[in-house]
């Protein structure tokens, strides 16, 4: 994970987006989500921008895009993060397919995947999710939630993208961990 010296630092802002689980079994867990993340779009650069997808039984997009993460932005969407309320079944391939949209190539993008690894709808089998990441040159950092996750599953996803899986639970520093996915983003690959 440490880049070269002969890479390049990233110094024109990245991009990253934030892919949440808001299913019913993160109802517990959603609020400690919410302000790890919020705590990583306080500490983003204005240059950086952030796209922010949640899924349960369905993916949705709350940013409708790329957002420069300037203060008035961020403030706006962790207002919106902090409202959304949990509920139903968990697609994990619908947000992840959804977060895979419109990559922009000129610049260095990361996907932090919060969940607690249950996908029960929708597509589940392991070979699809690689199949989606291997389309794409792009980092996935997948945070799980809880005890009762397909860790097979989210371990082999993220490799597939060069990635890194960590577990944390209500009492870990989610902070820390997103903080350390967006560290590992700063030089040209």
């Amino acid at each position: 994970f440490t880049p070269g010296d002969d890479l390049a630092p990233i110094k024109s802002g990245q991009d990253w987006v934030f892919v949440l689980d808001k299913s019913g079994s993160m109802k517990g867990k959603f609020l400690t989500l919410a302000e790890g993340v919020t705590k990583s779009l306080e500490k983003m650069r204005p240059n950086d921008r952030f796209r922010i997808i949640t899924f349960d039984q369905s993916a949705h997009e709350i940013t409708n895009g790329y957002v420069p993460a300037t203060t008035e932005s961020v403030k706006r969407f962790i207002k919106k993060l902090r409202s959304i309320k949990p509920g139903k079944n968990t697609n994990l391939y619908a947000g992840l397919s959804l977060g895979l949209n419109a990559l922009d190539s000129d610049r260095m993008t990361g996907i932090i995947l919060v969940t607690d690894g249950v996908a029960n709808v929708g597509v589940t089998d392991k070979k699809n999710f690689r199949s989606l990441l291997k389309k794409r040159d792009i980092r996935l950092y997948t945070m799980i939630m809880g005890n009762s996750s397909n860790r097979p599953l989210l371990d082999s996803i993220t490799q597939a993208s060069n990635g890194f899986s960590i577990s944390i639970s209500n009492n870990d520093d989610i902070i820390g961990a997103i903080l350390t996915a967006t560290s590992k983003a700063t030089h040209e690959s």
